[in-house]
């Protein structure tokens, strides 16, 4: 017989006041509930539980509960908690009495020794018992649970003890660890092996918090509130995440998790040729006690031909495991099943796995080895390398040789082409293997248009074992309106020995074009709002044209950068829509000197040779300043064209 032992602790709340004697008198009778609370209860079952039920693969070999009552629940003083249980039955109690009722009774006690029966009124008939302790201390709880025909008792099964603790207080927990009892369940419409429980265990574990359940991708599976976990009957696959929160009574919530593997049974294999395969029933398969009937469970293995969909029987009545023989690529793209025939008496009842796929694929591949290198043979920069070239502009000569060595002993690449990437519009001047060159249809140029990618595509035949290929194609560069970076992956494709694709990439080219240009951009200039009577003032551009902000802004793209002079001119008056000149004279001013602008070239800046054009910018009183030359302006808008000279020095 089973003991349980647990520690009662009773807790009593007192006002404490401040009066000497009445102090002294707590004292004592706090020490004495201590005591008492310190002694321990060994708690004698009701009935002896029934033992844990056996489990092959979800399926009930024997029956008991499949969810116990847990060991303690934690609950404040007139709060509720409920016991939740449920009982699972064999597969053969389950064929010979699909016509049994159940019926539930429960019973406590509160000194672990005297069991009285929890009445109708409070719940003691139902599977889920509901408990509302009204002081604080601990009841233990064991269920009857029977199952009947035509009111004749057939079986009986005795949960487990489950706890009650009340305490005068409620406790967050800080933490919450989340276990289930089966960590695959299967996708099929048999309601005798897709279902299990999971169990949330909070940290401290006197923790009064409430519980919930969720999942998820409920396409998957789902989860009641009593935490039992369905899986889909849609053959639906994939990891489900069985989620519990904990809402404390101080009103946060803490989280825990755990997955569950939905499935039809068996997962796919791949193996090369010559290896053999094993396909293994997934799932909990310790059970093997057969304790309520003489039933069997047989498993029969099951092929399906790749080619006409073909059943074939390969083992009888064989394990949760079945090993192929040794594999030739016509095994590929094969099927294996598994069906489970559980039968007692006259009655059987047949579970069938999903078909898990046999992939094969032949040892003798082909194994190319590429190595791959650029030149400019118009340019050359300091920091390129065979796999990097900078500042490429139009008419550049771009060679490419690479060089493909298939070093594969037993593989053949058949029908194989090889792929060069390039530049939109890049001109192909002659493509050559192994010194030898090609007609034009041996190779093409295929446009890619998410890229806006030439793809050069070469034919290269047969590349046969330990056959190396060296491939040169001479290019001009072409249609380079922006500067860019571009990167580019050579790759080899054809078919290995029995017909299957192969692939291979080469290192990556990345090539940084350019226009081999110099554009500026030049801001309006504005001066604002003059006054009439302003002779002999100098007016100042708007804030927006000082610096920091930008008067000339440029894009050097030139790959050779020579000295560059910057000059302005004004070739007309400033005048309105009217044809009224307004008497005024804009100036360019370095410190205190000035030049007049009006039909006058003046320098504003020079670089030296390899120096990029930088941005112009001017301080409020240096630039483009604008002079009044008398009084009595007339009233309008006025404006005049600069002209803008980029001129290399000489």
């Amino acid at each position: 017989m089973r003991f349980y032992k647990h520690i009662s602790k009773n807790i009593k709340t007192f006002l404490l006041l401040i009066i000497p004697f009445l102090v002294l008198g707590l004292s004592i009778f706090s020490s004495e509930q201590l005591t008492k609370a310190d002694e321990e209860i060994v708690v004698v079952p009701k009935y002896t539980p029934t033992k844990d039920p056996k489990k092959f693969l979800g399926i009930w070999l024997t029956s008991g509960y499949s969810l116990q009552p847990k060991e303690d629940y934690y609950v404040t003083v007139n709060d509720s908690v409920t016991i939740k249980t449920n009982t699972g039955r064999s597969v053969w109690t389950f064929l010979t009495g699909a016509l049994d009722s159940d019926s539930y009774q429960w019973w406590q006690t509160t000194d672990g020794k005297n069991w009285t029966k929890v009445s109708k009124a409070d719940g003691g008939k139902k599977r889920k018992l509901p408990v509302t302790p009204k002081a604080a201390g601990t009841t233990w709880y064991q269920l009857d649970t029977q199952y009947a025909f035509l009111g004749i008792n057939k079986k009986n099964f005795y949960s487990r003890i489950g706890a009650v603790h009340a305490l005068p207080e409620p406790v967050d927990a800080t933490s919450l660890d989340v276990t289930v009892d089966d960590d695959y369940l299967y996708n099929t419409s048999d309601q005798l092996s897709n279902t299990t429980y999971a169990h949330a265990k909070p940290t401290p574990s006197n923790a009064t918090g409430t519980i919930t359940w969720s999942v998820d991708d409920s396409s998957l599976a789902t989860i009641d509130e009593d935490g039992e976990i369905t899986a889909n009957k849609d053959g639906k696959s994939g990891i489900v995440t069985v989620i519990a929160t904990m809402t404390n009574p101080s009103g946060n919530k803490i989280t825990g998790t755990k997955t569950v593997e939905i499935g039809g049974g068996l997962d796919d294999q791949k193996v090369k040729s010559g290896e053999n395969a094993t396909f293994t029933l997934k799932g909990n398969t310790g059970g093997e006690d057969d304790e309520e009937n003489n039933g069997s469970v047989s498993i029969d293995w099951y092929r399906y031909d790749p080619v006409t969909d073909a059943k074939t029987k390969v083992e009888s009545d064989g394990g949760p495991s079945y090993t192929t023989d040794d594999t030739t690529y016509a095994d590929n793209n094969a099927f294996y099943q598994a069906v489970l025939t559980l039968k007692i008496n006259l009655i059987s009842k047949t579970i069938t796995t999903n078909k898990a796929r046999l992939t094969v694929t032949p040892s003798g591949d082909p194994n190319i080895q590429i190595t791959n290198k650029m030149t400019n043979k118009s340019y050359s920069d300091e920091s390129d390398n065979d796999h990097l070239l900078n500042n490429v502009v139009n008419q550049d000569n771009i060679t490419y040789h690479d060089t493909l060595k298939n070093d594969s002993s037993e593989g053949l690449l058949k029908d194989a082409f090889y792929v060069i990437p390039m530049h939109s519009g890049t001109e192909i001047n002659s493509v050559k293997i192994n010194d030898e060159k090609l007609d034009t249809d041996r190779y093409s140029i295929i446009h890619e248009d998410d890229s806006d990618t030439d793809n050069l595509v070469i034919s290269l035949d047969n590349l046969n074992m330990q056959e190396t290929a060296d491939i040169d194609v001479d290019t001009t560069a072409e249609n380079i309106t922006q500067k860019e970076e571009r990167s580019y992956i050579p790759y080899v494709y054809g078919t290995n020995n029995d017909g299957n694709i192969y692939r291979k990439e080469a290192p990556i080219d990345k090539i940084n074009y350019i226009t081999n240009s110099l554009s500026a951009t030049v801001q309006d200039i504005n001066f604002g709002t003059i006054n009439s009577f302003s002779k002999d003032t100098l007016k100042h551009r708007s804030t927006e044209a000082n610096s920091s902000d930008n008067i000339i802004d440029f894009d050097d793209q030139r790959r050779d950068k020579n000295g560059v002079k910057v000059y302005v001119s004004q070739m007309n008056e400033f005048m309105d829509n009217n044809n009224e000149t307004l008497p005024v004279s804009l100036r360019y001013y370095e410190g205190t000197s000035y030049t007049e602008v009006l039909n006058n070239k003046v320098q504003i800046a020079q670089t030296d040779n390899g120096q990029a054009v930088s941005a112009i910018n001017w301080a409020k009183d240096d630039g483009l300043l604008l002079h009044v030359n008398e009084d009595h302006l007339k009233a309008g808008k006025y404006s005049t064209t600069l002209t803008w000279y980029f001129e290399n020095s000489i």
